[in-house]
């Protein structure tokens, strides 16, 4: 039997999970063209949270610069303190 998951999500880029008390999951986001299905591809498990916090502000602030919504150092500061505290928003739902 499949075990399933309180998903909590980062900008519509990234999931989150608790999978047991100290450990979590971090996915991505991911539709299936066809069946328009959300799929969660875990990209890693993480036991230390000050880890995945870093992990998910460094993966958004990369995405935000690919796709040119980060344009400058300025951005760039705001961004990531924003994402930062995106994940840890993320990590009290998952805890509470």
């Amino acid at each position: 039997m499949a075990k399933t998951f309180n998903w909590v999500f980062i900008n519509n880029w990234f999931a989150i999970a608790k999978c047991d008390d100290s450990s979590f999951i971090l996915a991505d986001i991911r539709m299936d063209k066809e069946t328009k299905i959300n799929n969660y591809p875990v990209r890693a498990v993480y036991s230390n949270k000050l880890t995945l916090i870093a992990d998910i502000t460094n993966l958004c602030v990369k995405r935000g610069v690919y796709l040119k919504t980060i344009t400058t150092p300025s951005e760039l500061m705001r961004e990531s303190h924003h994402f930062n505290e995106l994940s840890q928003q993320a990590l009290f739902q998952l805890d509470n």
